[in-house]
């Protein structure tokens, strides 16, 4: 029946982008203007009856056309007053057309103004113009002068259809906010996805330039020093930093595609170039341990970011690491005697949310030196870690 379009709103907010197809848009446009088919039972009347006058009927149908068609452009939010306004509009013809007896099937105007005034609705207000409708209906079947027969055959089908048509539509309405709530909600997901994407792309990116970056600068430095003194020492740190150029250049490749998953093993033999090359001693205590894929790669990450700090800003000449199992916890420490001091920076920040997202902890002391513990809890082995020992 007619205003049994798509419902546009949420909780009676309007939708915007609704994401349905041309077809059934096309549909939507055009379904309160095929019920209008319905309106050839007010036929009935003229054809049956024994003057057979017409004029009355193709009056009300007349003036209740270009009604109706206001109340369908009218349906929006923002066009309730004019809306409810054309509802009451065709109420008033139909009344009019039943009392003054133009035609008893007038009645069928009811079915449009309430099917109309219910569209995009709460139950409330569909309880009330059911209310009203049936209200009317009952006045017009008592006061009316037509034979009995002629009242129970055109009111009883009203009597019925308005109460089916307003449930239907109120049905429509909750699916069609279902749906787009579930489509909002969907969308939402894709953004904050991506979101969390170009955040791990960045932090990836950032613990991984940023540790090789300073590994490149102290060769770089070293080779100047040495080119007049050791030129074939100089040469060889030289092709260390174009083999880390080239190792950087394919793990940035992998990073972006979100495949990048660095082993302790291998973290721990660049890490103990670099702080060779600077000159700082390294010790290490790794117990075997199991681990997931992603916590090895977070705790490699999180060497990795430690190793870049000490480089860059602590003046240490001595950093000691172990990893070990601690009751329910697998730990690792990180600890040189530097300066310590210092905030907490961007990459820090992003090695402590990927431990919490991984249900671990992360803390920072810079008493003496600077210190980080990691703890995530344990899982099922897949780890590479015994064969750091080996490196």
């Amino acid at each position: 029946m007619p205003g049994e379009s798509a419902a546009s709103t949420v909780e009676q907010g309007e939708i915007v982008g609704d994401g349905v197809t041309p077809s059934v848009r096309l549909w939507q446009a055009a379904e309160p203007y095929v019920y209008l088919c319905f309106l050839a039972f007010m036929a009935f009347q003229p054809a049956l009856s024994p003057d057979g006058s017409w004029l009355p009927t193709l009056v009300l149908i007349a003036v209740f056309v270009p009604i109706y068609v206001a109340a369908v452009r009218w349906g929006g939010v923002d066009q309730r007053s004019k809306l409810y306004g054309a509802c009451g509009a065709m109420a008033a013809l139909a009344i009019i057309g039943v009392a003054f007896q133009l035609n008893v099937n007038a009645t069928i105007f009811l079915i449009y103004a309430a099917a109309s005034a219910t569209r995009e609705t709460t139950a409330g207000k569909a309880v009330v113009v059911v209310g009203l409708a049936l209200a009317i209906l009952a006045g017009l079947f008592f006061l009316s002068e037509w034979p009995l027969a002629f009242r129970w055959a055109s009111f009883l089908p009203v009597v019925l259809l308005v109460p089916v048509i307003v449930v239907g539509q109120l049905l429509e309405a909750e699916r069609q906010r279902h749906n787009t709530r579930l489509r909002l909600g969907e969308e939402e997901i894709k953004r904050l996805a991506a979101i969390a994407e170009r955040e791990r792309i960045s932090r990836d990116l950032h613990d991984l330039l940023g540790h090789t970056l300073s590994t490149i600068t102290l060769k770089s430095a070293l080779a100047a020093r040495l080119a007049t003194a050791d030129p074939e020492r100089a040469g060889d740190e030289m092709r260390g930093v174009e083999e880390i150029s080239r190792d950087t250049l394919d793990q940035v490749r992998e990073a972006v595609r979100g495949y990048r998953a660095s082993g302790l093993a291998e973290e721990v033999s660049g890490i103990r170039k670099a702080l060779a090359t600077a000159d700082i001693a390294f010790h290490m205590d790794f117990e075997p341990v199991s681990l997931a894929p992603e916590q090895e790669s977070a705790l490699a990450l999180a060497l990795r970011e430690a190793t870049t700090n000490v480089l860059r800003h602590s003046d240490a000449t001595e950093v000691r690491a172990a990893l070990g199992d601690e009751g329910t916890d697998v730990v690792l420490t990180f600890a040189d005697d530097g300066r310590g001091g210092g905030g907490e920076g961007n990459g820090l920040s992003g090695i402590r949310l990927r431990v919490q997202a991984l249900g671990g902890s992360f803390s920072r002391t810079t008493a003496d030196g600077t210190r980080l513990t990691v703890r995530l809890p344990k899982k099922i082995p897949q780890s590479s870690a015994e064969s750091a020992n080996r490196q």
